[in-house]
């Protein structure tokens, strides 16, 4: 859907996940980074000014530690040396991980959520139970949609503090979770109109955090 905001549900490892939740900075480098390419790529000393961090500090983070969450979205010819824009891999990507006895954790910077499930909820959680439904209304449309959760997995999703109705993001985690021995991507698109968490204003606050969080 060439009008739709993409949005990938991504498996990552548990040691991943630690690694950022328990790194200040890093959840700072991401969230910021996502806030600031909503509406294209910017530089790495651009980041590093918003983040108020010095430019070898942020590049070793972003080289060793989150290599996997940016790529070189653009690249310019500035007084004869090359600069690199970067953005996020998948912009608006989701990253969820499975602790012991089912528990869900989730990564997701644009929305300024780091943590488990249970406490940290979904993007979904500001919007009206009629938007609500509207969003469920693509996804269950989607290429990646495997179908509604069985009972099975409603109850790991209750146990995750999430009841029905069941939201957007809900099933969406759940197909993603499904698609793990696979390495497959749960890919949902809905059209950026239509989705009251895009159409919120995301900001970044003084203190470095997104304001998309509910």
């Amino acid at each position: 859907m060439a009008s739709g905001c993409r949005i990938e549900i991504s498996y990552i490892d548990p040691e991943t996940y630690a690694s950022i939740v328990n790194h200040d900075l890093r959840k700072s480098i991401l969230r910021t980074l996502y806030a600031m390419t909503m509406d294209g790529p910017v530089s790495k000393q651009e980041l590093a000014d918003r983040l108020g961090i010095g430019y070898h500090q942020l590049s070793y983070q972003l080289t060793h530690q989150l290599s996997e969450f940016w790529t070189v979205g653009e690249e310019r010819k500035v007084r004869g040396t090359r600069l690199e824009l970067i953005q996020p891999s998948s912009p608006s990507s989701v990253f969820i991980t499975l602790g012991r006895d089912g528990k869900i954790f989730i990564v997701d910077p644009l929305a300024n959520l780091f943590g488990p499930l249970s406490t940290e909820g979904t993007r979904c959680d500001g919007c009206s139970p009629q938007e609500a439904d509207r969003c469920l209304g693509h996804v269950e449309e989607g290429c990646c949609f495997t179908g509604h959760p069985s009972d099975e997995e409603k109850a790991v999703l209750k146990s995750n503090g999430r009841n029905e109705p069941l939201r957007a993001m809900d099933v969406a985690i759940i197909c993603a979770l499904r698609g793990v021995s696979t390495a497959n991507r749960c890919v949902v698109s809905i059209p950026c109109d239509s989705c009251p968490f895009k159409r919120r204003a995301i900001r970044i606050d003084d203190d470095i955090s997104a304001s998309g969080k509910p």
